[in-house]
C-alpha cells in the first residue's frame, strides 16, 4: 500500500506490456482489459504479473487467477457483512469505489475487527486495487471481477447474482432503443436489491444502474461523475479500443422526468467528451419516482460525421 520507490517492481508496467504484446500474438487492449488496473505507489497502471505470464505462455487471455487459502477466511468475513460490507462490494461490482482506512489492519487474517480490515485484506490478496491518493479501493479488471462475482455466488447473494446474469439482456435492450424494457429492467434490480438504496438519491441510483448494466464492463470503461465541458455527467460508458461499440451517456434523476435529464446532457455538452472516443453515441435519461417506485427511461441515438 505504501511501496515507496519499489512500486514499479510489483507487476508489469504498461510500457513493459506494450513491449511484450507484439511478440505474443495477443492484442494489447485484451491484456489491458483482463489484467491491468492496479495502482501501486506512484505507478498508476500495473498488470497482474502471474496472469500476464500465463497468458503470454498460452497465447490467449483468460482467467488465470490463483486463489489462496486465505480467501476462504475472507469469504467468511464477507458473510458476516461488517458495517455494510455487502453494500460496498455491490457498489464496486457496479463500477464504483469505496473509501477504506487501512491503518488498523495488523497483517493478521485471524484478527479482523471491522469492514476496513476486510477490505485491506482483499487489497493485500489482490482482489481489490488501492488508490493511495484518495484512500479508495475498487475492482481493477475483468479477471478479478469474475473472481468477485464467484465470491458473491459463494456467499449466496442470489438477488445480486440474478441481476448480473440479466445485465447482458438489458444492455442489448438499451442498444436497441427499447425504452420500456430498460426501465423495467432497472426497476427489477432496484426492487431486488433495495439495501443499496436505503436512501433515495441519484448517487444510489447510479449504483443500481451500474449493477443492472454489469456486463457492459466487458466492452466499456465505466465513469461516474466524469468531468465534461460544463459539468459532470452521471454515468458515461466509454467503449474499449477495438470493440466498435457506441458510447453511452446516462443522466439520472429522482422525482423529476426523463426530458429534464436529456436536456441536461445536451445543454452541458456531455457528448463532446465521448466524441473523443467515438462518433456513435446513445443518450439515456432515467428517472426514479420515490413515491410510485417506478422508473422511466428515454433513449436517443446520435451519429456524428467524422
Amino acid at each position: 500500500m505504501d511501496p515507496s520507490r519499489f512500486g514499479q517492481y510489483f507487476g508489469f508496467t504498461k510500457t513493459e506490456i506494450k513491449a511484450l504484446s507484439p511478440n505474443s500474438g495477443i492484442d494489447f487492449q485484451e491484456l489491458e482489459k483482463w489484467y491491468d488496473g492496479y495502482q501501486i505507489g506512484d505507478q498508476s497502471s500495473m498488470f497482474n504479473p502471474n496472469s500476464v505470464r500465463e497468458a503470454l505462455d498460452r497465447g490467449r487471455c483468460s482467467n488465470y487467477w490463483n486463489s489462496t487459502g486465505a480467501y476462504e477466511a475472507v469469504s467468511a468475513y464477507i458473510k458476516i457483512n461488517y458495517e455494510g460490507l455487502k453494500e460496498s462490494i455491490i457498489d464496486m461490482l457496479a463500477g464504483g469505489r469505496c473509501r477504506v482506512d487501512c491503518s488498523s489492519f495488523g497483517n493478521d487474517i485471524n484478527l479482523i475487527k471491522n469492514k476496513d480490515d476486510v477490505l485491506a485484506l482483499l487489497i493485500h490478496l489482490g482482489y481489490l486495487a488501492y488508490n493511495q491518493v484518495d484512500k479508495s479501493c475498487y475492482i481493477p479488471n475483468l479477471e478479478v471481477r469474475e473472481e468477485m462475482q464467484r465470491a458473491v455466488q459463494d456467499v449466496k447473494w442470489d438477488k445480486v447474482t440474478q441481476a448480473i446474469h440479466a445485465s447482458e439482456a438489458l444492455m442489448n435492450a438499451l442498444v436497441a432503443g427499447n425504452q420500456e424494457e430498460v426501465a423495467q429492467g432497472v426497476e427489477k434490480v432496484h426492487q431486488k436489491e433495495t439495501s443499496i438504496l436505503s436512501y433515495n438519491d441519484e448517487n444510489s441510483l447510479a449504483c443500481v444502474i451500474g449493477l443492472a448494466f454489469y456486463s457492459a464492463q466487458n466492452d466499456y470503461i465505466l465513469h461516474r461523475e466524469l468531468a465534461t465541458g460544463k459539468g459532470y455527467a452521471d454515468l458515461i460508458f466509454i467503449p474499449r479500443p477495438g470493440t466498435n461499440k457506441p458510447g453511452i451517456i446516462m443522466e439520472l434523476k429522482c422525482n423529476r422526468d426523463t426530458t429534464t435529464a436529456m436536456e441536461q446532457i445536451k445543454a452541458k455538452d456531455y457528448m463532446d467528451k465521448v466524441r473523443e472516443y467515438t462518433n456513435d453515441i446513445i443518450l439515456v435519461g432515467i428517472n426514479y419516482d420515490t413515491d410510485t417506485k417506478q422508473h422511466t427511461c428515454e433513449i436517443e441515438k446520435r451519429i456524428f460525421e467524422v
